[in-house]
């Protein structure tokens, strides 16, 4: 499988910029045309468009470390393909929400922009204008370039949260509800240590349908040799040195000690067995899948509940975090609904109808 040279690297993280290469007027008036992709109420998405966002994509993917010049050709058309029906979506969600921004009056002004260009400069000790169009051209940008996409972003962000955020709210009362209907969610587990013996029965012996011994004789001796250890314990020799004595489990190094262990990680056979034991106590043998086994208390802690006042923030957090996705799902369907979307291509919006159904019925809405 071939490897990314670093021709191939060039292309790929220029790949907006690739298929302007053309000759002639006439070809590059021919490439906007066939570069259509689709029209939302009127505005255009062409291909360059959607190749800049892939190039954004694959420069976050460098980034975070998943990308460097040993990623192959198929690595990177997986990555793309992969991340395609997503990419269309964010690029109409964009587009119609820039619109309804404008039509809200929505606008950045140019003090604003400038703010934002002076905290880019400070975060990134840009100290002169010569450094800044270094930087907008290692990016492949003009200030008119940057301020287009800063102005998407603001209106995006204003859109969201006058027609979403500030509509979302939740209640004391609300987190209180959540936190009684959903225990289990707050649940620390029970604690227990405990010590055990084990005998062993044969790992090659044949058994019958219930787990026993088809020697019976062999299966009797068993028991009976776990029912003497037990015997033991309860006449007053210390449950450790019967360990070291009989049992055949690997704690047998340790006296026999498990845990602790959370109470969901036993057994439930065993928890039953545990039931109203104190500390202290022995249960009687146990015949399980490995053999007979039995188990002393050595302490045990209740199961128990976070305080609601400790998880009154993460409920709060948690249900509006949810309750705001679904409103803005709401918010999108009507704009989806009230948009007129022409596709240059069938296949396209096959793709992202595709992707905008499991959208939908990933985010259908809690109880609260």
């Amino acid at each position: 499988m071939r490897k990314c040279s670093g021709t191939r690297g060039l292309v790929i993280w220029a790949v907006a910029a690739a298929v302007m290469v053309l000759d002639g007027a006439a070809a590059a008036q021919n490439i906007v045309l066939e570069q259509i992709l689709v029209k939302v109420n009127g505005a255009i998405i062409t291909k360059t468009e959607l190749e800049e966002r892939q190039v954004q994509l694959l420069r976050r993917q460098r980034d975070q470390g998943n990308l460097d010049e040993n990623t192959t050709d198929a690595e990177l058309d997986d990555l793309l393909s992969q991340a395609m029906p997503q990419l269309i979506v964010d690029a109409i969600d964009e587009l119609l929400l820039v619109q309804h921004g404008r039509e809200l009056g929505m606008e950045m002004d140019d003090e604003r922009f400038a703010d934002i260009v002076e905290n880019v400069k400070t975060q990134n000790n840009i100290e002169s204008d010569e450094q800044w169009e270094e930087v907008l051209a290692a990016e492949g940008m003009t200030v008119a370039d940057l301020r287009r996409a800063m102005e998407r972003q603001f209106i995006v962000s204003n859109v969201q949260r006058i027609e979403v955020t500030n509509k979302v709210a939740m209640t004391d009362t609300e987190a209180r509800e959540y936190y009684n209907a959903n225990p289990d969610e707050f649940r620390i587990p029970g604690q227990i240590t405990l010590r055990e013996i084990l005998i062993a029965a044969p790992d090659d012996a044949p058994t019958n349908a219930a787990g026993l011994l088809l020697d019976t004789a062999a299966e009797a001796a068993l028991e009976g040799k776990a029912k003497d250890a037990r015997a033991s314990v309860v006449t007053g020799e210390p449950f450790s040195a019967v360990v070291a004595r009989v049992s055949d489990a690997p704690s047998k190094a340790n006296g026999g000690l498990v845990g602790p262990l959370n109470d969901d990680e036993l057994a439930p056979a065993v928890m039953e067995l545990l039931k109203g034991l104190a500390p202290g106590d022995v249960t009687e043998p146990i015949r399980t899948a490995i053999g007979y086994q039995m188990f002393k208390l050595e302490s045990a802690t209740p199961v128990s509940f976070q305080p609601f006042e400790d998880v009154r923030s993460e409920i709060a957090d948690r249900v509006f975090s949810e309750r705001r996705q679904v409103a803005f799902n709401g918010f999108m369907e009507e704009l989806y609904t009230d948009a007129i979307i022409e596709w240059k291509s069938d296949d396209l919006r096959e793709v992202y109808e595709a992707r905008l159904a499991a959208i939908r019925a990933a985010a259908a809405p809690t109880n609260f």
